[in-house]
């Protein structure tokens, strides 16, 4: 009897330690693996797939608890601010891990690891240096203003026209100077949609708008002839244009643009007896091209400062409106049509003189014999320089 009971007491404790080993290998294999976030923040997702929805956002430092892995992607569970549990999964490149993974997993893990470096003997090396973190964003917000240098185009030969004409029919030099329009203020935004690391798609709005008077006296003996010029410019372009990113701080920009633009002239003529003015407005619509570069500082998630250069190719030309004449006699004369430039409408001696007017057809009246009209081309080529804020959202 106590030889049964020995036998009996030792099958215990062999089954004890037996199921016991058994449970603790069991609890070693589920327990969770330990992550880390070290990107400012971490986008949990409801699929293991990076257009699935975001069900929670958690910043950088976060310890997150881990199941398993599917892919490049970590299961994960976790409570929320209301103390609700969740799961879903987090991407790879978003976390380290701070616990060994299962001996099953590391080793399929190494085996991977040999792969991928394997390839890489085979390929080519990289041209691009890789992005600091794969875009987690749907779109950011670009908002700015700044200045913008134009030519100006026929706009401004019409306005220097008038006075070289003036004064060499007075024979007298003005005193002044007509300066042309070319500065001009700025502002607008834009919208960006990354397509990869490295590329994003924007479109984008712009306004400037740019005028400056400028007045010449021609002084003679007993009186003075006065002359003012003021052209005005203005355009609202809509632009796509397509960016990319070699680093996070910097990327280069290239697109087109569409132009709204409208322009107006005016010029004035005053002595002591009469007065004369010419003044119309026309509008236009036409295409540009852009390239640029810009910089980029974050200030903290999820906002960064701006500032961008940018270069314009855009001669606007076909240009409609109305224009009109009026002089101190009371004769007013009002036309529709196409802006012109007229190279040498008045000529003194062989020298002709540029005007720029709105006409339906080339005048016949006090002008050369051939004056050579064509379309008037409004040039927008120039440059900007842009200074605002980034939103991500």
């Amino acid at each position: 009897m106590k030889k049964k009971e020995k036998a009996f007491f030792k099958t215990q404790i062999f089954l004890f330690g037996f199921f016991f080993l058994i449970s603790a290998s069991t609890e070693a294999q589920k327990s969770p693996l330990k992550l880390k976030v070290v990107t400012e923040q971490a986008n949990i997702r409801l699929k293991p797939d990076i257009g699935s929805i975001i069900i929670q956002q958690v910043p950088q430092g976060t310890i997150l608890e881990s199941s398993g892995k599917e892919g490049e992607w970590y299961r994960i569970k976790m409570k929320t601010a209301e103390a609700e549990d969740v799961s879903g999964y987090v991407h790879e490149s978003l976390v380290i891990l701070i616990t060994p993974p299962p001996e099953k997993e590391k080793r399929k893990e190494e085996e991977e690891k040999e792969k991928k470096e394997e390839t890489f003997e085979t390929q080519a090396p990289l041209i691009f240096p890789p992005p600091y973190q794969p875009a987690e964003y749907a779109f950011d917000l670009f908002l700015y203003g700044g200045g913008s240098f134009i030519s100006g185009g026929d706009l401004n030969k019409g306005a220097q026209g008038f006075a070289d004409f003036y004064s060499d029919s007075l024979a007298i030099e003005g005193k002044g100077n007509v300066n042309p329009v070319r500065l001009s203020y700025i502002y607008g935004g834009e919208l960006s949609f990354p397509l990869s690391p490295y590329f994003s798609l924007g479109l984008g709005v712009d306004y400037f708008l740019g005028e400056r008077e400028s007045r010449v006296e021609f002084e003679k003996t007993s009186s003075t002839d006065i002359y003012i010029t003021r052209p005005k410019f203005q355009a609202i372009p809509i632009r796509l244009s397509l960016s990319f990113y070699p680093f996070p701080y910097l990327y280069f920009k290239w697109g087109f643009e569409y132009y709204f633009a409208q322009c107006s002239y005016f010029y004035q003529y005053k002595t002591e007896e009469f007065q004369e003015e010419w003044q119309g407005e026309a509008k236009a619509q036409d295409i540009g091209f852009l390239g640029g570069f810009g910089f980029e500082w974050k200030l903290f998630s999820p906002l960064s400062f701006v500032i961008e250069a940018t270069g314009r190719y855009a001669q606007i030309t076909g240009f409609k409106g109305k224009g009109k004449h009026k002089d101190s006699e009371g004769t007013v004369y009002t036309e529709e049509g196409s802006l012109m430039i007229y190279e040498k409408i008045r000529i003194i001696g062989e020298k002709g003189y540029p005007h720029l007017f709105i006409h339906e057809k080339a005048p016949t009246a006090y002008v050369s014999p051939d004056p050579k009209p064509k379309e008037a081309i409004l040039d927008f080529s120039g440059f900007s320089l842009k200074v605002g804020i980034k939103i991500r959202f």
